[in-house]
């Protein structure tokens, strides 16, 4: 094994809102030894109660210490547990609550940053237009991309093969949806059982679709009438070790840059320090080139509500590309009381979070969110939204943003087949 001694010098600045910079002091052979030197100091007015180093692979945490000094400069000499692997993200938390990060790089400099619990607003608009339900029969549409014109392809994530469906969804310039037509393509049928088909979307330069199956982790490529290519994304292999029916919820594909971004419904491990965390894997191309962590928002529903829970569910369900790279990232918690169809009618819920975030300027090892918008549907229109995507341009320089939601077969008249439409504005990017 290559084994390396690992110098690094944290140092935080009295002034916390000044933000903090170090330096690698450098790395060494050392036969049989992985040893980690952290060294940092706090504010008199802060105590720090925890660090842990983490990889982006699913790995347990390389280092895990709950810190007895809590006050002045903390030094740390220990040995890692695995061999060491760049980035590595460490973590210290404080006693106020707030946990600091950096992304640690093999070389050159890092600067830790304060992760913000309470995300603040993003820099992009969001108008609600309206919530729209779609006149097809119910089923379970988990994504949605624009192809061209009024054509969108859906994917329905019990269908055969790819299991793409082709939707016209004419939209005006105020956001008003015209009428819609849906067909299953050809390719779907006489194909092998559907692998938990969740997301899907367009490639221009190929014009074929991209879709992404939680059944074995997959994300292949397929024509526009769902032939598969045989063209699938090199999907890392500590990627698969997934929670039962959590894993690839969420594909979107970057044209701008060339790049696939691809990420689990849930966390592939509990991980000490920070829950809910989602491992965000970019490929360029079909090759994986870089790994980001996403931190979900706590739940709102408590384990208890979860226990006695008709139907449950929390995670990172869709995202999409803008052209500058960012990412508008949609997580959401969906929950229907037990009891009679009146308890059921009166607390069911769905909250849906849509954030932005932007990988390549990531400096803090967990990826800084900022709030787009929240939704919240009621019994009167329960929507599981599970796919989102850019629609077409509106009045005013304002662009569409489609949410499509998973019905669930209409759980007896529960849920529908909703479409919801919001114009962002500010720095949306024009339309594939």
């Amino acid at each position: 094994m290559s084994t390396k001694i690992l110098g690094i010098v944290l140092t935080w600045l009295s002034v916390w809102s000044c933000g903090a910079s170090a330096k690698q002091a450098g790395a060494s052979e050392d036969d049989g030894v992985n040893e980690v030197n952290l060294e940092f100091k706090v504010p008199s007015n802060h105590k720090a109660t925890a660090i842990e180093l983490h990889s982006l692979e699913n790995k347990p945490a390389l280092l895990s210490k709950s810190l007895d000094n809590l006050s002045g400069k903390v030094q740390i000499k220990d040995t890692l547990a695995a061999e060491d692997t760049w980035p590595m993200i460490a973590f210290v938390q404080m006693d106020d609550g707030s946990l600091w990060t950096a992304r640690l790089e093999k070389d050159g400099s890092f600067e830790p940053v304060q992760y913000a619990t309470s995300a603040s607003q993003s820099d992009i608009k969001a108008e609600y237009l309206r919530q729209h339900r779609m006149p097809v029969a119910s089923g379970e549409f988990s994504g949605i991309t624009h192809v061209k014109d009024n054509v969108y392809a859906l994917v329905h994530d019990k269908s055969t093969g790819g299991g793409i469906h082709l939707f016209n969804i004419p939209i005006d310039e105020a956001g008003v949806v015209g009428g819609i037509q849906a067909k299953e393509v050809p390719g779907n049928s006489g194909k092998d059982g559907g692998k938990d088909n969740e997301d899907i979307v367009y490639v221009p330069s190929s014009n074929t679709l991209f879709v992404s199956a939680e059944g074995d982790q997959s994300v292949r490529e397929y024509t526009i009438e769902g032939e598969p290519t045989g063209v699938s994304l090199e999907v890392p292999e500590d990627l698969k070790a997934i929670q039962p029916n959590a894993g690839f919820e969420a594909l979107a594909y970057d044209a701008a840059h060339g790049f696939f971004w691809a990420a689990t419904e849930k966390s592939l491990q509990e991980e000490g320090l920070h829950k809910n965390i989602i491992r965000l894997q970019r490929f360029s191309g079909t090759n994986p080139d870089a790994r980001y962590l996403y931190m979900m928002d706590q739940p709102v529903i408590s384990d208890d509500q979860v226990s006695s829970a008709q139907a449950y569910v929390h995670g990172l369900s869709a995202m999409t590309a803008l052209e500058d790279g960012r990412l508008i990232m949609l997580e959401r918690e969906v929950y229907v009381p037990g009891g009679s169809i009146i308890e059921k009618a009166l607390g069911a819920f769905t909250l849906s979070t849509l954030y932005v975030v932007d990988p390549l300027k990531d400096k803090g090892g967990i990826l800084e969110k900022k709030l787009l918008t929240r939704v919240v549907t009621s019994a009167l229109n329960l929507a599981n939204y599970e796919g989102m995507c850019l629609g077409p341009k509106l009045s005013g320089g304002r662009q569409a943003l489609l949410l499509v939601a998973d019905s669930q077969n209409g759980q007896g008249g529960l849920t529908g087949e909703y479409l919801q439409i919001f114009a962002i504005s500010g720095t949306a990017p024009n339309v594939q």
